[in-house]
């Protein structure tokens, strides 16, 4: 019973850590994207 605890807490924890993970990839690629995407956008100088 000892152990099957502990496996599902070692279970829980992984998971957590994948979803920080993948959360946080997911960020830097939001504002990777949001930096290309603002420097490709040219403005005349006398629109």
């Amino acid at each position: 019973m000892k152990t099957k605890k502990y496996l599902i807490a070692v279970a829980i924890f992984g998971g957590v850590l994948f979803l920080a993970q993948a959360a946080n990839q997911f960020n830097v690629d939001a504002q990777q994207t949001s930096k290309i995407e603002k420097n490709r956008i040219k403005v005349p100088a006398r629109g």
